[in-house]
């Protein structure tokens, strides 16, 4: 009860602070409030913390912490299992909050990271309190950003949290740059690139877009993963497959969600076509050099072998000496042996 009214209390604060639409606070934002069409489409698509028990999956009921966790966490333990108030309190703490501080000014502010952070933050557990700076010049109309998954309490999750994770907690599809952890040990980010300053992309596609991997060295405090194998570009291409397949299912979505689920999909296709195809390309530069390397260990094999054969010998295809040529040797050996005795 008393958690309750905190958060009713946070809420109101929230209301007050909002102007009414366009800014206002909107209900059924995040993909646990959502229809049932949307969640049957969503729960094989966004990342989940227990998969589904062998008894669901043998019923066709697969459960999801994506999708489900208000009706199967909270409605029946501390919120109204009908009453629709309660869990739009619930969503909005877990948009707005920091797990177990809420900030009522500070957590209004929109997700942003890339070129469009524009501030910096201490930890929400500082004796002073949470203090906020512009990290770069701010002018005037200019939209302050703060984020969601790289802040100063943010801790290893700015390393497992991506844009799937952004879309089921918090309902939107964030600007680039995009992050994707895979349990097929996949770790990337699509960053946007300046072609006024020569970056044309990956491989000089063009496309706007590098893809970045675990290299080790760019993200030390990752597993370091390393580029996809071609096994991992296969786990890729199937899960493009997957994707497409939800796509084609979109008329079974409410119209009112149906523009959300869309871009979080079409988002994640466009994704991952980027992250094959330069995939690909990495592949193909280490077979040509593994190649190249073979081609050069052959020369100097066969450089070797010549320095080995004296001048004179003469070495067939197989790089063994005539045998016929050899015994002519001798005989005039011998002959030569025979003048000279006489």
């Amino acid at each position: 009860e008393i958690l309750k009214r905190v958060m009713f209390s946070y809420v109101r604060a929230q209301i007050t602070m909002t102007t009414g639409p366009p800014n206002a606070q909107r209900t059924g934002q995040i993909p646990a409030l959502w229809s049932t069409p949307s969640k049957n489409l969503l729960r094989p698509l966004l990342p989940y913390e227990d998969p589904p028990t062998e008894a669901e999956l043998a019923n066709h009921t697969p459960r999801s912490n994506s999708v489900d966790w208000i009706d199967d966490h909270l409605k029946s333990t501390c919120i109204s299992p009908t009453d629709p108030s309660d869990e739009q309190i619930v969503a909005l703490v877990k948009q707005r909050g920091y797990d177990d501080a809420l900030i009522p000014l500070w957590d209004m502010f929109n997700h942003a990271n890339g070129r469009y952070t524009n501030t910096r933050q201490t930890s929400v557990r500082d004796a002073e309190g949470v203090r906020v700076y512009a990290s770069k010049e701010i002018r005037a109309g200019d939209e302050v950003f703060a984020s969601y998954d790289r802040c100063a309490d943010c801790e290893f999750v700015n390393l497992v949290w991506g844009t799937p994770e952004i879309f089921r907690d918090f309902g939107f599809v964030e600007p680039y740059p995009h992050r994707y952890h895979l349990e097929e040990r996949i770790w990337f980010e699509i960053v946007e690139v300046d072609e006024k300053d020569g970056d044309k992309g990956n491989d000089g596609d063009g496309s706007g877009f590098r893809v970045l991997w675990d290299d080790g060295i760019t993200w030390p405090d990752v597993d370091n993963y390393g580029n996809p194998d071609r096994e991992g570009i296969e786990f890729l291409e199937r899960e493009v497959t997957k994707f497409e397949s939800a796509l084609a299912r979109m008329s079974e979505v409410p119209e009112e969600e149906r523009g959300m689920v869309s871009q979080y999909i079409s988002t994640v296709i466009f994704d991952y076509k980027l992250a094959i195809a330069a995939a690909e390309r990495d592949l193909e530069l280490e077979e040509e050099d593994e190649d190249s390397s073979d081609d050069d260990e052959e020369e100097d094999e066969v450089e070797e072998d010549e320095d080995e054969v004296e001048e004179g010998d003469y070495v067939d295809d197989d790089d063994e000496y005539h045998e016929e040529e050899e015994e002519d040797d001798d005989e005039e050996n011998e002959n030569e042996s025979g003048r000279d005795e006489l």
